[in-house]
């Protein structure tokens, strides 16, 4: 059961992240013409990544990779 929730749990995770990265390349793309929703959300996203020092973006990151090739390793 908890297994099913997990799973589900990183699908909306990663559904999410998903839809934050279309809306900015769209943005990036459309300009102007991409819309209020799409719009705000690349803004929301751009002022957030301003706000947050490199250091931890980069720290973020590097444990991402860490975390994804020890788990692929495991899956070997």
């Amino acid at each position: 059961m908890i297994e099913k929730i997990t799973k589900f749990g990183w699908l909306a995770i990663e559904l999410a992240f998903m839809l934050v990265v279309l809306c900015v390349l769209l943005s990036l793309v459309l300009g102007k013409e991409s819309g209020a929703f799409i719009s705000s959300v690349a803004a929301n996203t751009l002022d957030l990544l301003q706000k947050v020092p490199s250091g931890t973006v980069l720290g973020v990151f590097l444990i991402l990779a860490l975390y994804w090739t020890f788990r692929s390793r495991q899956a070997r």
